[in-house]
């Protein structure tokens, strides 16, 4: 049953999860938008996924349909709805939100207030089934079974990387300038992705390496999965949740770059999906290409292995056409965004952080309309919350974080040592 695990479990979970982690952070540069108020937003969903326990009631619900294994196996294929970096996710948010909770409980008790439980058990027993939720689902993902990226995301077949062989067009000194309007699809899409997800990193994902057979030179994927062109995404229905309509939709929902590289020196990867190669650059060591898109099946319909969607190979004439709809795009959303109060954009990003990941597991349950995904904006808008949200706590979180220009308090905690962290890690072990 989901969530019969021991307190044991739960901390040496939590602990293994801080120490993959922890590097991930510290490492991050910390950019502030000049447009979406990204830290504070994160925060704020937070705080609702655990709280408000908004994550475990969706998540439950889930469970009662499919289990998260079977997400994980139906999940292993190019242009998939859920990746290494939402089941990263499933359990960062969540124990990002615990946390600050804990945090402000732990003060409230040191300042003299009484009837302070710090971690109640109900509490506990939501943690426990979140974590034994994330906890079945990369194993069943990944190839190696593990559930934690160590410096690799590989997740498809032998058999399914030689089928695409064929379909790479080599790279040599006749052809070089594809590598260059490449580059710039990639960079045109990269800012329109950002900016349509409210500068989160949703949408994109990076993986690898693979290897053709016979051939020692790796092969990595770029992915971009929520490409505007419609009132759909996955084959599921987002016109009542997505905030905006483009004049120029994409031509295509989705696209996958694959490319062979040569004489590389590092190839790593991290929880989310993002690549770290030396040389940083590249582009010069791109030994062939190739481009897909895949069609857009309905979560629900995929099975593992024999139905996991058809994948199309697109010609290089598609460039063009991304580029100017990313170009095109992105001057229409900044537009847009820049008329936006500061608590409507708070919002969208806020809801963005709380439901996607969310939104796409109910996806492949069958069950993306059994809840209600427009609270975030309904609440910037002061309309009713069709949700079981509490709109004065969000209007706490909000002006709770105003302080720390949105961030929590409790992020300290990355930054103690790495022998104090084994015995109080920065996420806290399970509360008495």
């Amino acid at each position: 049953m989901l969530g019969d695990i021991s307190d044991e479990e739960v901390n040496e979970l939590i602990s293994l999860f801080c120490k993959s982690l922890r590097s991930n952070f510290i490492g991050r540069e910390m950019v502030e938008s000049q447009i979406f108020p990204v830290t504070h937003y994160i925060h704020v969903a937070c705080y609702i996924l655990y709280d408000q326990s908004h994550q475990y009631k969706v998540l439950k619900k889930i469970a009662s349909k499919i289990s998260p294994e079977n997400i994980g196996r139906r999940s292993k294929c190019l242009g998939a709805p859920l990746n290494q970096l939402a089941f990263c996710s499933i359990a960062m948010l969540y124990l990002h939100g615990r946390a600050q909770v804990i945090y402000d409980n732990i003060e409230k008790k040191k300042k003299g207030e009484t009837n302070i439980i710090v971690e109640p058990e109900k509490k506990k027993k939501e943690t426990k089934f979140i974590l034994d939720f994330w906890r079945r689902l990369s194993p069943n993902y990944l190839n190696d079974g593990a559930l934690i990226v160590d410096d690799k995301i590989a997740f498809l077949s032998d058999d399914y990387i030689n089928s695409l062989k064929d379909q790479m067009i080599p790279i040599d000194e006749n052809n070089k300038d594809i590598i260059k309007k490449l580059k710039q699809t990639i960079a045109h899409l990269a800012i329109f992705n950002f900016l349509s997800q409210a500068e989160c990193r949703a949408g994109f994902f990076e993986h690898g390496p693979y290897y053709f057979e016979g051939n020692p030179e790796p092969i990595i994927f770029k992915e971009f999965q929520c490409l505007y062109s419609g009132d759909e995404i996955f084959g599921m229905n987002v016109s009542e949740y997505w905030p905006y309509k483009l004049t120029k939709p994409s031509p295509i929902p989705n696209v996958i770059f694959g490319m062979t590289l040569k004489g590389m020196n590092k190839i790593e990867f991290n929880n989310w999906g993002t690549i770290f190669a030396d040389p940083p650059d590249f582009s010069s060591n791109i030994t062939s290409i190739g481009i897909w898109t895949k069609e857009p099946i309905h979560p629900k319909d995929l099975r593992y292995p024999d139905n996991m969607g058809n994948l199309k190979p697109l010609s290089l004439n598609i460039l063009d056409d991304l580029i100017d709809f990313a170009k095109k795009g992105t001057k229409e959303l900044y537009i847009l965004f820049s008329k936006w109060s500061f608590i409507k954009k708070l919002m969208l990003g806020t809801g963005f952080y709380a439901n996607s990941c969310l939104f796409l597991c109910a996806g492949y349950a069958g069950l993306e309309n059994d809840f209600n995904w427009t609270w975030a904006l309904d609440y910037a808008e002061d309309k009713t919350l069709k949700v079981d949200v509490d709109k004065e706590k969000i209007k706490w979180y909000i002006e709770r974080l105003k302080p720390w220009r949105g961030g929590h308090p409790f992020l300290t905690r990355m930054f103690k040592r790495l022998k104090t962290q084994k015995i109080d890690p920065f996420y806290y072990f399970l509360q008495e």
